[in-house]
């Protein structure tokens, strides 16, 4: 039998528990790697080129952070658990399998190799992710996520992208594992072209991305290109779970766009442990240069934005990537903004965080929007909720002086639209010899 090569993140008592399957004449796993600490693990992933990595709960300063960079790189983690609170552990840190010591060697190459074992992929599919994933040129991926309650996220960033294609070369991805409605907004037809076909596409190797993505993006008046969610996510979402599968997406986008703009599901956990839909979204947050965190005005809207904070820092999304906005200000059921400021820019600071942007109801606006079937910024280019967007906009990307007002990371900005006409019709520009 062929020895599954792995590296090995375990502490010595789980080692010496699974010791069967390491050594010996009979073993079924090959170590290519180990570490001893959960800091050296994205490190020795990358040098071992091994696909999957097997590793204990209780590894030194292991947290979901490290496993969802992981995950990124393509690469699968299964946990050794050996009493049920261990399993629970290792199911909120987001493996995407367990086993237990006394499970047999077939249970053990099962969940180690994943789909890859049972014959669905090749082993070199998850190396490949990893280059992508690693790949930082192209453009930027900003990720929009929102609350479990907060309505507008969604919104946020197709408002945002909307702007932002007046200016830029940009793109819209519906990455909302639980389902979104794109599709029905703009009178789309997943089938044609979606989020699936492109993650399917990248796995296979295909070169012809840019051609196959003229295809399957949709064009709206006032909307910017648009590629929508998977057309069945129940069904989608075995497969965009797994390891590397978003990131290398969008990379792949960002390749092509100069700047991509992520609407992501806000399920980060379910319950205490991350279920695959909850490891679709943590991959996407995790890939994006910027990630965007939209929260609700009313009282237990912002409770579960400070919740959905709390799980983004703990992910590793640092303070200098994320933003933060509150929506809905002044709407029915808000409280008025200066109530507002007395409690939350408080809870902010607690973590070395400021709001980013205050962005006001309009329900002009929002009726209007509603009636064209164009995003609420484009409905109302002068309103209060476009005017704050714009803003953060600029807030985003730096500005042409060399050295930024804030502390924060601001992404490099896309060459103008314009810029890239003109180069195009230079190019059309042929030399006639009276001319020359």
């Amino acid at each position: 039998m062929e020895r599954l090569p792995v590296v090995l993140a375990l502490t010595p008592v789980a080692e010496r528990a699974i010791e069967h399957l390491i050594f010996g004449r009979d073993a079924v796993l090959e170590p290519r790697g180990s570490v001893a600490e959960a800091d050296e693990l994205e490190r020795e992933v990358i040098v071992a080129e091994a696909a999957t990595v097997l590793l204990s709960p209780d590894l030194a300063g292991l947290t979901a952070a490290h496993c969802a960079r992981v995950r990124a790189c393509g690469v699968r983690i299964a946990g050794l658990a050996r009493d049920s609170r261990e399993r629970q552990h290792l199911l909120a840190l987001g493996v995407d399998e367990v086993v237990e010591p006394g499970d047999s060697e077939e249970a053990f190459l099962a969940a180690l190799g994943g789909p890859a074992a049972e014959g669905a992929e090749a082993a070199s599919v998850p190396m490949a992710s990893t280059l992508h994933a690693h790949s930082r040129g192209g453009g930027s991926v900003l990720a929009v996520i929102g609350s479990k309650g907060t309505p507008g996220a969604s919104e946020c960033a197709a408002s945002l992208a909307a702007l932002a294609a007046e200016r830029w070369s940009s793109v819209l991805v519906e990455l909302d594992a639980l389902g979104g409605g794109l599709d029905l907004r703009l009178g789309a037809d997943p089938r044609q072209g979606s989020v699936l076909g492109l993650a399917r596409a990248v796995r296979a190797g295909d070169g012809a991305l840019g051609e196959l993505l003229e295809r399957w993006l949709m064009a709206r008046d006032g909307w910017p290109p648009v590629l929508v969610g998977a057309p069945d996510p129940e069904q989608a979402l075995s497969e965009l779970a797994r390891p590397g599968v978003i990131a290398s997406t969008l990379r792949a986008l960002a390749s092509v766009h100069p700047l991509v703009i992520a609407d992501v599901g806000f399920l980060l956990a379910e319950g205490e442990s991350a279920g695959p839909a909850s490891r679709v979204h943590r991959e996407a947050v995790v890939e994006a240069d910027a990630v965007l965190l939209v929260l609700g005005a009313r009282e237990e809207q912002l409770r579960a934005g400070l919740d959905q904070l709390d799980l983004l820092l703990a992910l590793g999304i640092l303070p200098q990537r994320l933003r933060v906005a509150v929506n809905g200000v002044g709407g029915p059921g808000a409280p008025t903004r200066s109530a507002l400021e007395q409690v939350f820019h408080g809870q902010l600071a607690e973590r070395r965080l400021a709001l980013d942007a205050w962005l006001s109801w309009d329900g002009r606006a929002l009726a209007r929007a509603q009636r064209t079937g164009v995003s609420i910024a484009v409905a109302r280019r002068r309103g209060p909720y476009a005017r704050s967007l714009s803003l953060l906009l600029e807030e985003l990307f730096l500005p042409g002086a060399p050295a930024p007002r804030e502390r924060k990371l601001r992404l490099v900005p896309p060459r103008r639209r314009s810029d890239e006409l003109e180069e195009e019709r230079e190019e059309r520009e042929v030399a006639v010899p009276w001319r020359s």
